[in-house]
């Protein structure tokens, strides 16, 4: 079992925009850590709702937790430069540690991990999700296929075909992940401008940035048939 702090705790919590979301995620980049606000579904009452994940230092989570929903709303409208209107907490903030965490191994006999049991990575891109929804499609497909010729779904060999299909995946964006959240974590004039750059030369090349959308999307790579059908 491989695991390590990032030091970062992500603060979560929902909210109302003042401007429709237009059913888009975002992401905010800054030093200290991304905010991402993720789309959610209108409250009774018509308003555009969000749930927020900020991630802070360790040593800043229970300040910006602590604040009154007031304070948080307009510091959170200050970071996102205002382009979703004033944004508003509607539920108490909690906050929890981020870490890198992946097990050496994915299975044993009649044992499958799937998911955050299987490897936590950092919630900036919001690829945690994607991970576990391949983990599970793939496992289906393994038992599935195994069902047809009637064999054991216990059985460890063919358990060890699901990791083998899914250890190199998770291993490759819990690295990207990680790389990503520490590049955007460098302080200083050089670093930043390399990153702006970087983002010029993904937004003008499109192969490159067909290549990060469909990874974003979790429909790139070795896809199982589940997901393949539902894409």
């Amino acid at each position: 079992l491989g695991q390590w702090s990032y030091r970062q705790r992500g603060i979560v919590t929902a909210v109302t925009l003042e401007k429709a979301h237009q059913n888009t995620a975002f992401e905010i980049f800054y030093p200290d850590g991304p905010v991402a606000i993720l789309p959610l579904n209108d409250d009774d009452d018509g308003r555009a709702m969000a749930s927020i994940v900020w991630t802070v230092p360790e040593g800043k989570a229970d300040a910006w937790v602590s604040l009154s929903d007031r304070a948080f709303g307009a510091a959170l409208t200050k970071m996102s430069g205002g382009f979703l209107g004033e944004i508003t907490p509607v539920t108490p903030r909690s906050s929890w540690p981020l870490t890198l965490c992946q097990a050496s191994a994915m299975v044993a006999p009649r044992i499958a991990l799937v998911g955050d049991s299987a490897h936590i990575i950092h919630p900036i891109a919001g690829q945690g999700l994607n991970l576990g929804l391949r983990d599970v499609a793939a496992l289906a497909q393994v038992l599935g296929e195994g069902a047809r010729l009637g064999l054991d779904p216990g059985d460890l060999a063919q358990l060890k075909r699901y990791q083998d299909w899914r250890m190199l995946d998770n291993a490759m964006m819990a690295g990207a992940t990680d790389v990503l959240n520490r590049l955007y974590g460098l302080p200083g004039s050089a670093p930043s401008l390399v990153r702006r750059l970087g983002m010029q030369i993904v937004g003008r090349t499109g192969l490159i940035r067909r290549f990060i959308i469909d990874e974003a999307r979790g429909s790139s790579g070795d896809l199982p048939e589940l997901l393949m059908a539902s894409d």
